[in-house]
C-alpha cells in the first residue's frame, strides 16, 4: 500500500503548487476569452469587444475602427458560420491566443494578446488561406521566376483587385529594372520561406553583385495581395 500512498501524496503536492495551477488556469481563461471575443465580434457586439481592451488599445482603436474592420471582414469572408478551434502560439517569445472560425467564403483567425489582468493588448482578425506553406512557397518561387524572365504582365494577372490598382505592370518592370541596375543580372533563387504567422513568403534572390528578398503576400484566394523587393540580410543572419 505504501507505493499508492506515496503516489497520492505526490499528486496532492503537484496539485497544491500554486504556480502550476495558476499557469494552466491563465491559459484556459485567455483561450475562453478569445473564443468569446470571436463570437461577439462576428455577431456585431463591438462595444462588448472593445470593453475588454486595455486603456492603451482603446486609445489606438476606436469603436468606429472596429465597426469598419467588421464590415471589411464581412465583405471579404462573408457570414460567420462556426468556430473551429482555439490555440496558443508563441511569437517572438510571447504567447498569442488564436481562435479560428469558418466564415462563408474563407477561414478567419482572431489573434489576441493580453496583459496581466487579462485585458486585450493586441487585436488582429483576418481571413487566412487553406494553402499549405509548401504550396505557398512553390507559388512564390514561380512568381519570382516570372520576374526573372521579365514576364511582368503575366505577374500582374495574378494580382488581386487592390494590387492591380496599386501597381501596374509598368511600375513592376521599373522596380525590377532598378534592382538589376544596382545588382547586375539575376543568378538564381536561393531559398523561399513562408512567414509562420502571415500568408506571405520571402524569396531570397541572388544577383551578380548581391541579393534581395522578394516578399510576396497572398490573399485567401491565392492571388497576390502584396509584392516588395527588399534588401537582404546576410544569409548567416537571415531567417531564410
Amino acid at each position: 500500500m505504501r507505493p499508492l500512498r506515496n503516489f497520492l501524496l505526490l499528486l496532492a503536492v503537484i496539485l497544491g503548487v500554486p504556480g502550476l495551477a495558476h499557469a494552466q488556469t491563465a491559459d484556459e481563461k485567455r483561450l475562453s476569452i478569445t473564443k468569446d471575443v470571436m463570437e461577439e465580434f462576428a455577431r456585431g457586439g463591438i462595444p462588448s469587444v472593445r470593453e475588454r481592451f486595455s486603456a492603451d488599445l482603446k486609445d489606438s482603436v476606436s469603436e468606429n475602427d472596429l465597426k469598419g474592420a467588421r464590415e471589411e471582414l464581412a465583405g471579404a469572408a462573408g457570414a460567420f458560420q462556426s468556430q473551429i478551434s482555439q490555440t496558443t502560439r508563441t511569437v517572438q517569445g510571447a504567447p498569442v491566443y488564436v481562435s479560428k472560425s469558418q466564415f462563408e467564403h474563407y477561414k478567419v483567425e482572431l489573434k489576441l494578446m493580453f496583459d496581466d489582468t487579462n485585458q486585450i493588448t493586441y487585436f488582429r482578425i483576418a481571413p487566412v488561406s487553406d494553402v499549405s506553406p509548401e504550396t505557398m512557397e512553390a507559388s512564390a518561387k514561380a512568381i519570382t521566376d516570372l520576374l526573372r524572365q521579365q514576364q511582368f504582365k503575366e505577374v500582374s494577372t495574378r494580382f488581386n483587385d487592390q494590387m492591380k490598382e496599386a501597381m501596374s505592370s509598368d511600375r513592376l518592370e521599373a522596380s525590377w529594372t532598378h534592382v538589376m541596375m544596382h545588382l547586375g543580372p539575376f543568378k538564381n533563387i536561393r531559398a523561399a520561406r513562408k512567414d509562420p504567422e502571415f500568408d506571405r513568403v520571402d524569396v531570397r534572390c541572388a544577383f551578380e553583385n548581391g541579393q534581395i528578398i522578394v516578399r510576396i503576400a497572398f490573399d485567401p484566394s491565392g492571388k497576390i495581395a502584396g509584392l516588395w523587393m527588399l534588401p537582404a540580410e546576410t544569409e548567416k543572419d537571415s531567417q531564410i
